[in-house]
């Protein structure tokens, strides 16, 4: 089960009803439900109890224009797009409706279902004779919602159907008990009952998820919410479908709605948006599906902005930190807007004028500053930004960096600096390991520097000094040639 969005139209269309059985099916009670919303959610009421209370079902016939408003309602979504005047179908619906009215009292006079209580729940539940499945069915659902009709608010109907269902001990009872409780969990308000006030959305839908894909135990129930023990045993014990679809849609609403996931910095907030699309892939598909999707990528789209992204710099040094940055969560994120936005950012952070000078932070040792610009580079170069503006860019590094070997002349002074030849080399082998020289020229020049330095007559002394031990020098020399391999010296 993975629960989808539908508009009003989707689920009515879906619970096109031709007889007065099909009022009964999973569609066409949340058609009620949709259809009745301005009447049941004053009156704390779901659409399986006024299915299976004629004493509801007479409420509502006798409450003014709500019955009169829904049916206009249902009728209007089913013929969409068709063909049939709405009234026409105003009329087959009331047919419908009298129909399962009629039979619904003579079904109950017939059966005398007594109200469910935690106290009556295990002789109810039992099978009378030789009742037929549809029969005892049918007789424990008018009992639970017999049970429920006295209950005035959403809180004190769930505690009692959570202890109603203590005593559901096979499948069929338990099916039933999920149906109500399916139906009882839409609200918004009751979902603190069950899994608690958490502070953020993040945190519902964490707790959500784990109930919904079975995770959750029983001991994971938060001690302030009075329901919850409970109501995570029945989810621990049970399949329960209707209640898992009612929590999933839960989920779908947070992630839709505007509160954030996090109380934490904007960059933990994207980073917790970017990880929740894969924690939501249940049963090999996205809760939501492309409701979730689009939601998701709205939070980032908003996340990224022009008023946003100087927070997310914050600690960045320089142009070449802030694109590693930028780079790095263009790669996370989704979303058209969101990458478009990091694109556009990276090129106007590329696009200074005077770059070169603004690509590494102040204060940098030439080393630094080299290996500063060869991490730019690789992170450039492993982007997924358009090869057209990866390619300008990365050139665009390689030039600083070329334009700070020739200043400097680092390489050409190998051969004179100060300490031995083999110190030198080191330094530049480590260099090369580390990637820090762009590939192409930079790296041929920094690779063709070290080799000249090999072949001084006093490397190889300078290099073996110390090692007095014949198997001391071979070790020495396998390392050197492990280390100029890394580096693509030799």
């Amino acid at each position: 089960m993975v629960f989808t969005p539908r508009e009003d139209i989707e689920v009515a269309k879906s619970a096109i009803c031709e007889e007065a059985a099909d009022l009964f099916t999973p569609d066409a009670r949340e058609t009620i439900t949709r259809a009745c919303a301005a009447y049941l959610g004053p009156r704390k009421l779901t659409a399986i109890e006024i299915l299976y209370s004629p004493r509801h079902q007479t409420d509502l016939m006798n409450s003014g224009t709500s019955a009169m408003q829904a049916v206009q309602k249902a009728a209007s979504w089913q013929v969409r797009g068709m063909s049939v005047p709405v009234s026409e179908r105003i009329r087959r619906l009331w047919d419908i409706i009298d129909q399962a009215k009629a039979a619904m009292a003579e079904e109950v006079e017939a059966l005398d279902p007594a109200p469910m209580t935690p106290e009556t729940a295990g002789a109810l539940f039992a099978r009378r004779g030789d009742e037929s499945s549809p029969a005892h069915t049918f007789r424990i659902l008018c009992s639970v919602a017999a049970g429920l009709a006295d209950k005035k608010g959403w809180a004190d109907k769930l505690d009692t159907l959570l202890k109603i269902a203590a005593s559901a001990d096979t499948p069929e009872a338990l099916a039933c008990i999920d149906r109500f409780l399916g139906e009882l969990l839409r609200p918004v308000e009751v979902l603190p009952e069950v899994i608690g006030d958490l502070p953020t959305a993040g945190e519902a839908v964490a707790s959500l998820l784990a109930l919904l894909n079975g995770t959750a135990r029983p001991t994971d129930a938060p001690p302030k919410a009075v329901l919850s023990v409970p109501f995570y045993k029945l989810m621990t014990r049970a399949p329960m479908p209707d209640s898992r679809a009612a929590l999933a849609a839960h989920i779908v609403r947070l992630v839709s709605g505007p509160d954030k996931m996090t109380a934490k910095t904007l960059a933990e907030e994207i980073q917790a948006v970017v990880e929740l699309r894969d924690t939501l892939v249940f049963e090999g598909a996205l809760i939501g599906g492309e409701v979730t999707q689009e939601a998701l990528e709205r939070r980032l789209g908003r996340a990224l902005s022009d008023q946003t992204i100087d927070m997310l710099m914050q600690g960045t040094r320089c142009v070449g930190e802030r694109v590693m940055r930028a780079v790095a969560l263009h790669s996370k994120v989704f979303g058209e807007t969101a990458r478009e936005y990091l694109e556009q950012y990276v090129a106007d952070l590329m696009g200074q004028p005077q770059l070169e000078a603004k690509l590494v932070a102040e204060g940098l040792s030439l080393r630094q500053q080299i290996m500063a610009l060869g991490a730019l580079y690789r992170a450039l170069k492993g982007s997924q930004l358009g090869d057209r503006a990866k390619g300008r860019m990365t050139r665009q590094v390689e030039q600083a960096q070329t334009a700070l070997l020739d200043s400097s002349r680092l390489l050409e002074k190998l051969n004179d600096g100060s300490g031995s030849a083999a110190e030198r080399l080191m330094r530049v082998v480590d260099l090369c390991r580390e990637g820090a020289f762009t590939e192409g020229e930079n790296a041929d020049r920094a690779r063709a520097a070290a080799q000249q330095l090999m072949k001084r007559p006093d490397f190889l002394a300078s290099y073996l000094d110390g090692a007095e031990q014949k198997g001391e020098r071979a070790t020495r020399l396998r390392d050197l040639q492990r280390k100029l391999a890394e580096a693509r010296i030799v």
